[in-house]
């Protein structure tokens, strides 16, 4: 499902927490990864300049051969330039089935970084973004970093407004159930500003819910809620660093422009779970 994974590596004290998680990516089927990592462009003196690109490469290296011996195939890129410009570049031309960012919740440290790069990568991506969580280890400012989680999910959570968008993002859903998630839930919350009723809602989460039964998913819960989006997401799973997010980046109702939306983005910024935002028009 996750084949090829490009990951953005930004090399702050958080890229270890990172590493340590992708040798679970193998339970998503994952082959290949691809690290990348934008420098800034040139600068003077350029032997100086020169030397810290090297540098850094040497490091990617060795983080390569590192998952090189967890049996993936590795590649390093290091361009210059805008991170998050230089990074869907180069997933252009490598063609990944995802890509993957480390991110942190309640700290202004990790802000820039999440602010700028991964949002922009969202926006720009034609393909999936996972969020993955990084959190400190203890509640110190010298606590060391971790993943909070590594490998599939004992849960997944799928909000939906039965939009485009959302129909889009649900074969992703039905590639985790063939993985063997063992609980996948499925949820609406109800919009003031439609006429679909609780009843028709449910059926449509009925009908998504056989299809991931088909699909292999040992239990498919559904769920109708009223009341703010995010806080239902998070209180459906979105809190639990063993499960993860599932949602499309554009809908309607509560689910407009991601990027812009203060629903879904207090949903990415405060989830413990990773989340994968799917673009419209990507293909699982």
């Amino acid at each position: 499902m996750f084949n090829r994974v490009l990951v953005a590596m930004d090399l702050s004290p958080a890229t270890e927490a990172l590493i340590s998680a992708l040798p679970g990516l193998k339970d998503f089927g994952t082959e290949e990864i691809h690290l990348v990592h934008a420098t800034k462009p040139t600068a003077h003196p350029v032997s100086r300049s020169l030397r810290q690109v090297e540098e850094l490469r040497a490091r990617l290296r060795k983080l390569a051969e590192r998952l090189g011996e967890d049996g993936f195939s590795v590649t390093v890129d290091l361009p210059s330039g805008p991170a998050a410009a230089e990074i869907v570049r180069v997933a252009e031309e490598r063609d990944p089935s995802i890509l993957m960012v480390g991110t942190r919740s309640h700290t202004k440290l990790y802000e820039a970084f999440v602010g700028s790069v991964a949002w922009e990568l969202v926006r720009r991506a034609r393909r999936p973004v996972l969020l993955h969580r990084i959190e400190a280890s203890r509640p110190d400012p010298e606590a060391a970093l971790e993943s909070r989680t590594s490998g599939l999910p004992e849960r997944v959570v799928h909000p939906t407004d039965f939009s485009e968008a959302a129909n889009g993002t649900f074969p992703w859903v039905e590639g985790l159930a063939r993985l063997g998630v063992p609980e996948i839930v499925l949820l609406h919350v109800e919009d003031a500003n439609t006429t679909e009723t609780r009843e028709e809602a449910q059926g449509k989460l009925d009908d998504l819910g056989e299809r991931l039964e088909k699909a292999g998913a040992p239990e498919v819960r559904t769920l109708v809620r009223s009341g703010e989006p995010a806080e239902e997401i998070l209180a459906a799973g979105g809190r639990n660093p063993h499960a993860m997010v599932v949602m499309a980046t554009h809908g309607r109702g509560f689910f407009p422009e991601i990027v812009l939306g203060s629903e879904s983005r207090r949903v990415a910024r405060q989830a413990a779970a990773p989340v994968l935002l799917v673009p419209a028009r990507a293909e699982a």
